[in-house]
């Protein structure tokens, strides 16, 4: 289905949702969607596996992948849809629950939390633009950690674990991921390589979930179509490809894949909006989402049309709005049983940008002009790769 003005839909039948049930299926696992399509030679590639480890960097779009391994020389690719919104928080929780955002809940960097009653940043749990994760007790408190892959896995006798950086092993968002989950840190690539070659030696089955995120914060700093970005992802790429090939168990499937892609934004296309903007007096709440899709608290639904106008006067052809029932029934979200919190999250308006427009929303007044961003639903946001490699 396509959203129209260059925007598309997740494809919900060829999903990062989907692989997931792929993988559990290997391991006998039902879950409640389908399993990814896979054709040809891919289905010979679960032979004999007892380990599958899935090494998600951050950040990687399939075009963009596509450019970069003409240098590298991954074979066995697919094309896989992300999630709505194209963002960490949603696409991140959607590979360890096997959920869509619609089940799962939790739905952009940035959401309204009716338990707590205020908008939060969902990885640190803070608010937006203030350090110190100040809300993290209230929130472990209130919000019940998620039913996720590592549950199935445990219930049925595997191995499910998580191998992400020290400084976020404990952040707010890993803790309603990981329940359940063996999580080991590690600090440098060496270390993660070195983690990895210890924890493949040992004898287990299951599936192990590799999480590196500094790309992704690369991309936001330059942006993807950057030199500097396209050294970086040229030199991870080659250097998990080498590991591979001298350390990979022949009882070992690792999956190189990614969460969402991302898209330059020029200066003159990142528009700051402050809380003194009239458009915040339809609102009950500053907005939530991102930099590229924005959800919106009003006051009353009436105002939609108000806050609508207000962006097509303002920033003409920037955006597409639509209500929360209309992305809803749209299927943005994803199919499965709505979260009984989801309409609180979104709103009641979602702002959709097009092109390489996006909003920079002043919560603190110390945000930063970014060049990459992600959240939309442009091609090169919503497609990533999945590489599948067996020695």
């Amino acid at each position: 289905m396509s959203v129209g003005d260059g925007l598309i839909s997740p494809q919900y039948d060829s999903s990062i949702v989907n692989l997931v049930s792929t993988f559990l299926k290997h391991f006998a696992i039902q879950s409640n969607h389908p399993e990814y399509p896979l054709e040809g030679n891919f289905e010979g590639f679960f032979h004999n596996v007892k380990k599958i480890v899935i090494f998600l960097i951050d950040g990687i779009g399939y075009n963009k992948f596509l450019k970069i391994n003409t240098n590298i020389g991954f074979r066995d690719i697919i094309k896989v849809s992300s999630v709505f919104p194209t963002t960490t928080v949603a696409a991140v929780t959607s590979w360890f629950t096997g959920k869509t955002p619609k089940e799962h809940g939790l739905l952009g960097y940035i959401l309204y939390l009716r338990e707590i009653g205020s908008i939060t940043n969902m990885i640190e749990f803070t608010y937006p633009g203030v350090e110190g994760g100040i809300f993290s007790g209230l929130i472990k408190k209130r919000l019940h950690r998620l039913d996720n892959v590592f549950d199935l896995l445990k219930d049925r006798g595997f191995y499910g674990g998580v191998l992400t950086h020290a400084n976020i092993s404990n952040s707010g968002l890993s803790y309603l991921i990981h329940k359940n989950a063996h999580v080991m840190g590690y600090y440098y690539m060496g270390d993660l390589l070195a983690t990895l070659k210890k924890k493949l030696a040992e004898d287990w089955q299951g599936i192990l979930y590799i999480y590196w995120g500094h790309l992704d914060g690369l991309g936001h700093k330059k942006g993807p179509d950057s030199e500097a970005y396209e050294i970086e992802m040229t030199r991870l790429l080659l250097e998990i490809k080498k590991f591979a090939e001298e350390h990979i168990p022949n009882d070992t499937l690792l999956v190189v894949t990614s969460d969402h892609g991302m898209v330059q934004i020029p200066s003159s296309t990142n528009y700051f909006l402050k809380p003194t903007d009239t458009f915040n007096k339809l609102l009950v709440s500053p907005p939530g989402g991102e930099m590229r899709m924005m959800y919106f608290y009003l006051v009353k639904k009436s105002n939609y049309e108000f806050l609508r106008n207000y962006f097509e006067e303002n920033y003409p052809s920037s955006c597409v709005f639509l209500t929360s029932r209309e992305a809803l029934d749209m299927g943005l979200f994803g199919p499965g049983r709505v979260h009984p919190e989801l309409y609180n999250r979104i709103g009641d308006a979602i702002m959709i940008t097009k092109s390489n427009n996006a909003f920079t929303y002043l919560y603190s007044g110390g945000e930063e002009r970014l060049a990459g961003m992600h959240g939309s639903l442009t091609e090169d946001e919503v497609f990533v790769p999945a590489v599948f490699i067996r020695r």
